[in-house]
């Protein structure tokens, strides 16, 4: 029996998904995860780590403005109601933020009702948990596109 061997790469060693064209030239975009659950935070990472995303991590608010502070990412995806500052006030503090101005908020809820009950701005995005990881991606990758384009 005659072993056909494929030249194509093998596709899982293949990069895909998370740097794209308008991403900051040379580097991947970066994400910053401030969720107060750990294990939801490793897995997080852990997915979109494989999609070519650098990711910080944060177990509060304060951990998170400390990080955004020093090093801003492209995009925020924070939980509800993370300790010591929930996504509402953080969405302020950015928005109050020259410097964080332009920084794209995911807010992830499993108490989204929405309508005119949705306290955010418009340009926060929602994600309702729990969300398959495509979603998450999904919804990281259309923020992103939104932000490049403006």
């Amino acid at each position: 029996m005659e072993r056909r061997i494929d030249a194509s790469p093998d596709r899982r060693r293949v990069a895909r998904g998370g740097r794209r064209t308008t991403d900051t030239p040379g580097k991947h975009p970066t994400l910053l995860i401030a969720e107060s659950y750990a294990g939801t935070r490793r897995v997080c990472v852990r997915y979109l780590d494989h999609f070519g995303f650098r990711v910080e991590e944060a177990g509060d608010g304060l951990e998170a403005i400390a990080k955004i502070t020093a090093d801003p990412p492209q995009a925020i995806l924070v939980e509800h109601s993370l300790p010591s500052l929930p996504a509402m006030e953080m969405s302020r503090w950015l928005v109050e933020q020259p410097r964080t101005q332009s920084i794209s908020l995911i807010v992830m809820t499993s108490e989204f009702k929405g309508g005119a009950s949705f306290p955010f701005p418009p340009n926060v995005s929602v994600l309702v948990k729990p969300f398959p990881l495509a979603a998450m991606l999904e919804k990281i990758r259309q923020v992103l596109r939104a932000q490049a384009a403006t």
